[in-house]
């Protein structure tokens, strides 16, 4: 049985390094909602990933990590018609990192809702997304329809934006399609960057989206503040300070952190705001969070980054 399904792309990130005076780039696989499956493995947890990648060297790179690093790929499928995505990462000196994308009509894009067989969200207590499959009318639909099918199943639906701007056609305005797809979920994750990128400088969606399905809102911050909204409440939580070096995983790594978390615990969509409200569920919860997407931050890669619980026990964030 799968506790927590992750839809979307998985691809490769060509990581670049100075090496010789020349940018020299390394293939790792990644993608987000693939980086997601793999932090809810590594930290023990049974996770699945639903997509499509390319009959090529990379797919088949891609498909080997994931049940490396134990997650069921018996959903992910490979086709002949189309080749596996790219992303070129490139860091700056603090860690951060910009990226451009090799994805136009690759194997990702072409992935179709009856692909996903019922039974599989039946059985799924959580289902993930992000927002790089509403980038193109298709795959775009086959998202919502999968949003939609996992509801009906009464799954904990969790949407995290990861927002990419270069994957956006320039005549297409992204917030309309974001915002409909946050408000599909329970659990929604933006960043500040994202959501002033968005929205405009100041952004506070949690008025608007906290009165439709979603249960909790959660507005990162990088280093500073994490922002949380649920219950009629905010909690503020500093995530732990350390040294970043790459922070491609950071967020993702998060995210598993908390979604193991309510897996582990069985929590169902219906009774997820009466879990929110017993004292100490979710300040737990983001804590651990916290944790691991410190730890990603002080790692280069993707799926490497992801931690074991083993690893995060000199992480300790503070909540206010």
């Amino acid at each position: 049985m799968i506790d927590i399904l992750c839809f979307g792309e998985a691809l490769i990130d060509m990581r670049g390094e100075a090496v010789s005076g020349r940018r020299v780039y390394i293939p790792q696989p990644g993608g987000a909602p693939a980086n997601v499956a793999v932090g809810v493995a590594r930290l023990g947890g049974r996770s699945g990933f639903i997509g499509q990648v390319g009959e090529d060297v990379f797919g088949n790179d891609i498909l080997s990590a994931l049940v490396e690093y134990g997650v069921d790929v018996s959903l992910t499928r490979q086709t002949g018609k189309a080749m596996t995505a790219l992303a070129f990462v490139t860091l700056d000196d603090d860690g951060e990192r910009s990226f451009a994308f090799y994805r136009t009509e690759t194997a990702d894009m072409l992935y179709k809702a009856e692909m996903c067989p019922d039974d599989a969200l039946k059985q799924a207590g959580i289902v993930h997304f992000c927002s790089n499959t509403l980038t193109a009318p298709a795959i775009r639909e086959t998202t919502f329809a999968l949003m939609r099918r996992a509801r009906e199943h009464g799954c904990l639906v969790s949407f995290d934006v990861n927002y990419r701007q270069p994957l956006w056609p320039a005549a297409e305005v992204p917030a309309p399609h974001i915002l409909k797809a946050a408000s599909m979920a329970d659990i929604v994750k933006f960043s500040r960057e994202e959501l002033e990128a968005l929205f405009g400088e100041g952004a506070d969606l949690s008025d608007d989206l906290l009165t439709e399905k979603v249960q909790l809102l959660l507005v990162s911050d990088g280093a500073r503040p994490l922002q949380a909204y649920c219950s009629g409440r905010t909690l503020t939580l500093q995530p732990p300070r350390v040294e970043a070096i790459d922070t491609t995983a950071a967020g993702d790594a998060f995210v598993a952190g908390l979604l193991f978390g309510l897996g582990g615990q069985s929590v169902k969509s219906t009774a997820f705001n009466d879990w929110l409200a017993v004292p100490g569920n979710i300040e737990e919860a983001l804590a651990f969070a916290s944790r691991c997407g410190a730890h990603a931050a002080m790692h280069f890669g993707a799926f490497d980054a992801l931690p074991t619980r083993n690893q995060l026990q000199r992480l300790v964030p503070k909540i206010t």
